[in-house]
């Protein structure tokens, strides 16, 4: 993923979100 920001947008929750925003998509 690297270190810069990414965009957010076009991302669908695949996989298991990782305690991030756990209700997105």
């Amino acid at each position: 993923m690297g270190k810069r920001a990414r965009k957010r947008r076009g991302r669908k929750n695949s996989k298991a979100n990782h305690g991030k925003r756990p209700n997105a998509g």
